[in-house]
């Protein structure tokens, strides 16, 4: 997967966590993840990539980074069912900011997302498509790590 598609991403996850967390989120080297990957992310946002790609975008990390970034929201919340109720919609809103804001980025070319769903477990495993290369890019942050996961490919029109 070439620059013109990770760079977007890793402007959007920057760009995400400085305006609505007031979090710098710094990038590390992407890496490509490959047979039985371990992680220590316990809630993973995911959502679909269709248009003129197609693939998978993930957005994961820790329970206790998604507990401090509903902290930094302000949102109040009646009980503990609510509160994770909030913060599991902020995980799915988030990879759909993430996705959709790195789409605007990637030029020439027409992207369609699908709505998020949230994956919570610790060490979960996804079933990535094993003919396309998954690219993770890893973040930190004062607050703790994330990672964004991108799984797409150009689809080649006839």
């Amino acid at each position: 997967m070439d620059v013109q598609i990770i760079n977007p991403f890793l402007s959007a996850a920057m760009n995400l966590f400085a305006s609505m967390f007031d979090l710098e989120a710094q990038a590390n080297t992407p890496f490509l993840l490959e047979g039985e990957y371990k992680h220590r992310w316990e809630m993973s946002g995911i959502l679909g990539i269709t248009g003129d790609y197609h693939g998978i975008v993930a957005f994961r990390l820790p329970r206790n980074l998604g507990d401090k970034m509903l902290q930094k929201t302000g949102v109040q919340t009646k009980n503990e069912d609510e509160r994770l109720e909030t913060l599991y919609g902020m995980i799915g809103e988030n990879t759909n900011i993430i996705a959709g804001n790195a789409a605007t980025g990637i030029v020439h070319a027409s992207i369609d997302i699908s709505p998020p769903v949230v994956i919570l477990g610790e060490n979960h495993e996804i079933a990535w498509p094993k003919s396309l290369p998954v690219v993770g890019i890893p973040f930190i942050t004062k607050a703790g790590p994330f990672e964004v996961d991108v799984c797409f490919k150009k689809v080649v029109k006839p």
